[in-house]
């Protein structure tokens, strides 16, 4: 969990590590970049979605805390996900809090009312350039790997790749699904608690593992080839560097043990979607890319 007492002294540095940690309060410190009207540039300001929907929990009565915050620099020229502005850094002090634009933020906002020993229950926001993302189910308490086997409970306000345009979806529209998510928060989180004991009991032979890594391989290369006799518009669950990476997990747990389940199988995926190791956009997307995909294959 990131507090405003473990991070009181600390600064964004950007320039050594493009992931930063850092507390709601200070999110709130930051720059806030406004349209022509002077309204938020994304339609609602990072700091205040997240703390809407910290209301909309404790409204309804669950234990809430922000559990993992970060913000993140990326490549894009026209609206990097991070701006020092030198005219507020000198009035506010070197890399202060208030002179960083921050485009790219991704949260983990945890309700602890359903928590098991193993597992406890999370609302994963992403607040980016592209738009606002939101996802709902249980969250891996060791390792804080989300799981969204109930692969609908999800929102965007803008189309992913190979769903075309659509209809814009405004931030009320978010807003009033997320609160339909909370407020039927326990069948949901029920419901995938099912699906991931049934994952558990699908044993996963080391030939089989192969045969999947090499059809992820097969949707990865098809969805970025050039070549439109086989490019397919998706998201596929895992990109190259990830792939090998997956590989590499798998083929560790089969030295160590014979018997892996699909329940493993996912959870080394859900390892590698982290806010802090991949492009925050993709993050939700290609997790519930790999529902679809072991949906497929095991029929969870």
């Amino acid at each position: 969990m990131v507090t405003e007492t473990t991070l009181e002294n600390k600064m964004f540095d950007f320039d050594k590590a493009k992931v930063q940690t850092l507390s709601l309060a200070q999110l709130e410190r930051t720059h806030r970049e406004n349209d022509v009207y002077g309204k938020p540039l994304r339609g609602i300001y990072h700091f205040e979605l997240l703390n809407t929907l910290i209301n909309e929990c404790t409204n309804l009565g669950y234990n809430v805390e922000v559990y993992d915050l970060f913000a993140a620099q990326n490549k894009d020229r026209s609206t990097p996900g991070v701006v020092l502005l030198p005219q507020v850094e000198a009035q506010y002090g070197e890399r202060a809090f208030e002179a960083h634009i921050l485009r790219r933020v991704f949260a983990n906002i945890r309700i602890t009312d359903f928590d098991d020993e193993e597992k406890t229950t999370n609302l994963a926001v992403a607040f980016h350039q592209k738009g606002i993302q939101v996802g709902f189910g249980n969250m891996v308490k060791i390792c804080h790997n989300q799981t969204m086997l109930c692969a609908d409970k999800y929102i965007a306000t803008y189309s992913e790749r190979g769903k075309g345009r659509g209809e814009a979806i405004t931030i009320p529209q978010v807003l009033d699904v997320v609160k339909s998510w909370l407020v039927d928060a326990r069948k949901i989180i029920v419901t995938e608690r099912e699906k991931i004991e049934r994952m558990k009991e699908i044993e996963v032979g080391a030939q089989q593992a192969l045969l999947l890594i090499g059809m992820l391989t097969a949707i990865r290369v098809k969805c970025d080839s050039a070549y439109l006799a086989i490019k397919e518009n998706r998201v596929y669950p895992l990109n190259q560097a990830q792939i090998t990476k997956f590989t590499e997990s798998l083929l560790l747990k089969y030295h160590e043990s014979a018997h892996l389940s699909a329940w493993d199988l996912y959870n080394a995926a859900t390892d590698l979607y982290k806010a802090d190791s991949m492009d925050i956009p993709a993050l939700m997307p290609q997790n519930r890319a790999m529902v679809q995909f072991l949906n497929e294959q095991f029929n969870i």
